[in-house]
């Protein structure tokens, strides 16, 4: 089991990881964009990884020059614009270790990752907030048959109910506040 407790920031702080799983369009990714708002508007640094499913997808595409690098051989490529620095790393994820995805964050001025996806990398790790982003009810019983209790419970469409199965089950966006106290 890897312990994320290593984590740390400029070598004292640790990094606290909060994955968000769920159905598609349960959420998640209007969760984390709350969220990230809460935490940067209270000055934390915010990281994010997303798991995209589709195994073609690529942010680089034929013709552009980055392509053009990787398609010569480089391993890696750094793009650089006046607003961004963008890193492309031909590799495949398959095989590697979660440990060495998190590890790209170590070391970065973060306070926070949280994490969309990687529902099943994701859920044996230590010291990692767990939050299921939910549509209705037997999406719960599901996810707490296959993999046990979530650390909290989201739903936008779910109201009337605070806890289910003694987990906190938070209605969104209303409850934005609510959702930073239990996971930070």
């Amino acid at each position: 089991m890897l312990d994320t407790n290593r984590f740390h920031i400029h070598g004292e702080c640790k990094m606290k990881i909060i994955n968000f799983v769920g159905d598609s369009g349960s959420g998640k990714t209007r969760t984390i964009e709350l969220l990230i708002d809460k935490l940067t508007k209270m000055g934390k640094k915010v990281g994010t990884m997303k798991h995209i499913h589709s195994g073609s997808f690529s942010f680089d595409y034929r013709g552009k020059d980055t392509w053009k690098h990787v398609r010569a051989g480089a391993s890696i490529v750094v793009a650089v614009t006046e607003n961004e620095v963008i890193t492309i790393e031909k590799t495949s994820t398959r095989a590697m270790p979660t440990e060495e995805l998190l590890n790209r964050f170590n070391g970065l001025d973060i306070e926070y990752l949280l994490i969309e996806g990687f529902k099943t990398r994701m859920l044996h790790l230590n010291n990692v907030k767990h939050v299921l982003c939910v549509t209705d009810v037997n999406q719960i019983f599901s996810f707490n048959e296959q993999y046990g209790n979530p650390d909290c419970i989201v739903s936008y469409s779910i109201k009337g109910i605070n806890k289910i199965n003694d987990v906190q089950l938070v209605q969104m966006p209303e409850e934005i506040e609510r959702l930073a106290e239990i996971v930070l």
